[in-house]
């Protein structure tokens, strides 16, 4: 049995792993052998143990508590480099943005990416000039809107109902919420990379 650990370090830095023996691998990263992430904050206590019921619950945790606490206090699961390089950081925020419904531009919660026209972030980064191109016009007017879940397709009249069946119920999970009409399935947001339309963050040319 796998479990899922998550540890309390020094300068309020946490770490998330995964191990069949927790208190063997605690004393691992207390020794300095477990992680360099540990090695330079060290640990303190193990906050919490968890049984993995799947392969991605590790960056499951990691990215709960990034969006707690900040991607610069946490590491583990994919992300155990002391320095995140910058695609990292890049796709990293947006999608915690993503997950809290805010602006995956600069992170404001007053409007979406298509009606983005902020000249900084709200951590005072400066952003790139918008694109005001008709990739990001809504086409959707010509459909009928139905939110789905995009694990088993379960229509829901709103993104949140979808939202929530995906994130509490669903056992058939992939990326992608997806957009129906007569029998067949559209796309109806943006890359969350770019803010264009055509193509999911996996096909991105900005990558």
């Amino acid at each position: 049995m796998e479990y899922i650990y998550i540890l309390k370090l020094k300068n309020n830095k946490y770490y998330i792993g995964k191990t069949q023996d927790v208190e063997n691998r605690f004393k691992q990263h207390i020794n300095g052998v477990g992680s360099s992430w540990t090695k330079k904050y060290k640990p303190i206590s193990i906050i919490k143990q968890i049984k993995s019921t799947s392969q991605f619950d590790e960056d499951k945790y990691v990215k709960e508590y990034m969006a707690k606490y900040g991607i610069e206090n946490v590491r583990g699961g994919t992300y155990t480099s002391i320095e995140l390089d910058d695609i990292s950081l890049f796709q990293l925020q947006k999608e915690l943005w993503h997950s809290k419904n805010l602006c995956t531009r600069c992170g404001r919660n007053t409007h979406f990416i298509k009606d983005c026209y902020a000249k900084t972030d709200i951590d005072g980064n400066i952003l790139e000039k918008a694109d005001t191109s008709s990739d990001y016009e809504d086409t959707s007017s010509d459909y009928e809107n139905v939110w789905c879940c995009s694990y088993c397709n379960k229509e829901f009249e709103t993104e949140n109902g979808a939202r929530f069946h995906e994130n509490n119920y669903c056992k058939k999970k992939y990326n992608n919420y997806s957009y129906k009409t007569n029998n067949q399935k559209y796309y109806n947001k943006h890359c969350d990379i770019c803010g264009k339309s055509g193509h999911r963050e996996e096909n991105c040319y900005f990558l």
